[in-house]
């Protein structure tokens, strides 16, 4: 009954004191529903639980070389085996080989994302699906059993969610596969892909066409293994147990695993694996969005402290007629509650208007990006906010409203200079607090500004204006040479078409293909060895290796520094010729000419191809730049480049540089593909610019919303100085029209109010700079070519923050000096 009451009367007073009300109310709204919006991400991304049977008991297995420095590798299908038979510390476990494949005999042939997993995949997970049946270990065989799997999306994109589909037959990599179920709509493969989500799910046996039929135990083919600990088993011991067969497997296979490679597997819990790279920005953002809101209840606290003094008499008479102090504390904190509770309310249209605006400014590789939605918990979090925030902002001008002189109160003035004083403290406490949180935000937020600027201007080793890329995948059956492009000379002729064709197009100027693309290009690594130099066991060479076309250095314009690049001469029937990065040249070749050294690669499957003339020596030829391959960040590796018209790939990408908007070409690109090959599908069709922005993409989204925070954090507390300075001087209107009656001039009213201002502006600022230099580090990770406690940066934003300060007091002292000393001392 007592709570009705209190809300009752909180509902009369914010309609009577409406302005302050809606500011109180729309302050707060914009701190929580920041908050919500950015909670439902992080609760998304980073909180919630995988969405399978006991989640905390699935880890991922891969491989990686310390000793090379050398990280996630996958995993051999041998030392698959070995993990499931010999580790002891699986309940299940699956091997996994995610990989592009085209979807024929459809209205448009397309590309697609297809998971060959162990048959028992989706009972280890939990999974079973919403149509028909998924596959289970009665389907298991050595090779790859052709039944499959589909997505609930390429269910309804491709059969317009016929419950029919079940037993139809579709060809993917000219193999037909018979469609025995569909996966739940909120299923989604945990672990990495290619490129999108995946499709299409089949079992695979790991030992027999396509595979070899003699696994390789460092053939890494598999990008590694989920697998389920048995119950009550830790990562930590899985992890002691897997070194221990390490070590067994290091003295077995001694020549495999040389000491000084360091290989070593590596267990991760798949909820860290999935969000492992994203949680410290999340994490960053979620703490800088709670400042935000910490400021904004300061601002609230001061407005809620002003009106107090307002409402002393009130509270004078209700004290007078018996209410005790707590129960005017529960009353005015109800009334801030109340406040609060509105503020959650509008906080919510805030958030659901600005998740839709997260999300689209979200990287499209965001983990989990399908699942953020405003549920249950997302509700429950904010209500707890809104009480939170109540008590946050409401109990010290509770306590201090409710603490109150009758006498005092009750006299002709209505003022007490204690109660006065220990109010203005109070707010100016509060203040130089926003001011400090502000000035850690916007440090912050400079160093990630200036961070990416450093990367936007870092040298990728090419040129990405005016050129457009295109990926293509040529089909590989599940018997191979069955294919129509298993053949070396078969591809060649097929790329050769294609790029002859494309660069036919009105506007294009050249075009040329490649293998790994810049930034997200998958390469591979190769192990050689240098002629004249003895090897040592364990310690091959090794370096990224990535194929190209001739036409690709100049087309993407990696400059070529020293001997000559790849003719259409270098081809199978000449003697092998590759093309080294100028850091591959420095790391083996310190001192030397590189050019005309030779090379050796250790053996390999022959996959289609044919033999190299001149006994498998490979000639370096030329030196071209250094290109970031594997991340704007990252430095360049070595890398060594072979023709693809010598070694061949079913995977290329075209890069076309045009002499006018790139995107123009796109659908002809794709007439010209399908009029060599009307069965092959062409993807990822995007300007390079747009490849250099998205691997960007997650720094941009931290900085440009750590900003915002900075930004939204900066103007409360400028509004909070002003509240403070525009109270304090209608508080001493008495004294300066005193002070002005006795020939004080405009300036010196100025100088008075300002250094009222500069002494909060102090506190803040210095208290800001040490919170800032503690802190810093937590974004460390987030930097690049910038210290996280610059001086210069410190520096610059204290002096900023405290000219906004100033700004933001003048207002009010300005106002100071229009005071007219009579009317003062009369309405004093």
């Amino acid at each position: 009954m007592t709570l009705l009451q209190d809300l009752r009367y909180a509902a009369r007073t914010a309609i009577r004191d409406k302005s302050f009300s809606l500011i109180a109310i729309v302050t707060l709204a914009l701190g929580i529903g920041a908050n919500t919006a950015l909670f439902t991400i992080v609760k998304a991304v980073v909180l919630e639980p995988l969405p399978f049977r006991h989640p905390d008991q699935l880890v991922r297995a891969t491989v990686d070389f310390n000793g090379q420095h050398v990280k996630d590798v996958g995993l051999s299908v041998p030392e698959l085996f070995d993990l499931r038979d010999r580790s002891g510390v699986f309940e299940s476990i699956a091997g996994v080989w995610v990989i592009s494949a085209n979807l024929t005999e459809t209205d448009e042939p397309e590309r697609i994302e297809t998971a060959l997993v162990d048959a028992n995949y989706f009972s280890m997970l939990g999974v079973t699906a919403s149509l028909g049946r998924v596959f289970g270990m009665s389907d298991a065989q050595p090779g790859i059993t052709e039944v499959a799997v589909i997505s609930d999306a390429l269910w309804r994109r491709r059969f317009g969610a016929d419950p029919r589909v079940l037993g139809r037959r579709i060809r993917i990599d000219n193999d037909l596969y018979s469609i025995i179920g569909v996966a739940p709509p909120s299923f989604r493969h945990p672990g990495r892909t290619v490129q999108t989500d995946v499709e299409v799910w089949a079992p695979a046996g790991w030992h027999a066409s396509p595979f070899p039929t003699q696994p390789i135990r460092r053939a890494y083919l598999l990008q590694g293994a989920l697998g389920r600990l048995k119950p009550g088993v830790s990562v930590a011991s899985a992890q002691a147990r897997i070194d221990a067969l390490s070590d067994d497997l290091r003295r077995q296979y001694a020549t495999d695993y040389p000491s000084a490679v360091g290989w070593a597997i590596r267990l991760v819990p798949l909820h860290d694996d999935l969000v492992g790279d994203v949680r410290p920005a999340l994490l960053t953002l979620f703490a800088a969005v709670g400042v935000v809101l910490l400021i904004a209840c300061a601002n609230v606290a001061n407005l809620l402290l002003a009106r107090s003094s307002v409402r002393q008499r009130e509270v004078a008479i209700r004290r007078a007629v018996g209410a005790t102090r707590g129960r005017l504390v529960a009353q005015l904190l109800t009334e801030s509650v109340a406040l609060a509770a509105a503020g959650s309310l509008l906080g919510l249209l805030v958030a659901v208007w600005g998740l839709e605006g997260l999300v689209r400014l979200s990287p499209a590789n965001l983990p989990r990006l399908h699942d953020i939605a405003i549920n249950g918990g997302v509700l429950a979090f904010t209500a707890a906010l809104a009480v939170a925030t109540g008590v946050a902002f409401g109990l010290a001008p509770a306590i201090q409203g409710s603490n109150v002189d009758l006498n005092q109160v009750m006299r002709e003035s209505g003022r007490s200079a204690t109660s006065a004083g220990r109010l203005a403290r109070l707010r100016a406490a509060l203040v130089a607090a926003e001011f400090a949180l502000a000035l850690v935000l916007l440090v912050a937020a400079a160093l990630l500004v200036q961070s990416f600027w450093r990367l936007q201007n870092v040298r990728l080793g090419f040129k990405s204006s005016g050129v457009l890329t295109a990926r293509l995948w040529l089909p590989q059956p599940n018997d191979p040479s069955s294919g129509p492009y298993f053949k070396h000379d078969a591809r060649v002729a097929f790329y050769k078409q294609v790029i002859e064709r494309v660069g036919a197009l009105p506007s294009v100027e050249s075009v040329g293909g490649v293998v790994g693309l810049p930034l997200i290009g998958q390469r591979g690594r190769a192990s050689f060895s240098i002629e004249g130099r003895p090897v040592e066991v364990g310690d091959t060479p090794s370096s990224q290796i990535n194929l190209a076309t001739p036409e690709y250095f100049a087309t993407l314009g990696v400059p070529l520094l020293r001997g000559r690049l790849f003719s259409s001469h270098d081809d199978t029937s000449a003697p092998g010729a590759i093309v080294v990065s100028q850091s591959f040249a420095r790391r083996f070749f310190p001192g030397e000419d590189a050019i005309g050294k030779r090379i050796q690669f250790a053996n390999r499957t022959n996959n289609g191809q044919p033999p190299l003339a001149g006994a498998n020596w490979q000639t370096i030829v030329g030196i071209v730049g250094d290109v970031r391959s594997d991340g704007v960040e990252i430095a360049p590796p070595p890398m060594l480049y072979r023709s693809v018209l010598q070694q061949s790939n079913l995977d290329l990408t075209l890069v076309i540089r045009t002499s006018g908007d790139p995107e123009i070409v796109s659908e002809a690109i794709r007439r010209e593909v399908h009029a060599v090959d009307p069965n092959e599908p062409v993807y990822a069709v995007r300007t390079m610019e747009t490849v250099v922005a998205g691997a960007l993409a997650q720094r941009r989204f931290t900085m440009l919303l750590l900003a915002l925070f900075a930004g939204t954090a900066l103007t409360l507390s400028a509004i909070g100085i002003y509240g403070v300075t525009a109270y304090f001087v209608s508080q001493r209107t008495h004294e300066i029209g005193i002070r002005m009656a006795l020939g004080a001039s405009a300036a010196d009213v100025v100088r008075m109010v300002l250094s009222q201002g500069i002494r909060i502006t102090a506190v803040g600022v210095a208290a800001g700079l040490l919170g800032a230099i503690a802190v810093m580090r937590a974004i460390d990770r987030l930097l690049y070519g910038i210290s996280a406690r610059d001086p210069l940066t410190f520096a610059a934003l204290a002096g900023v923050l405290t000219v906004i300060a100033l700004v933001a007091c003048y207002v009010p002292a300005r106002r100071a000096t229009r005071v007219d000393p009579i009317l003062a001392l009369r309405y004093e």
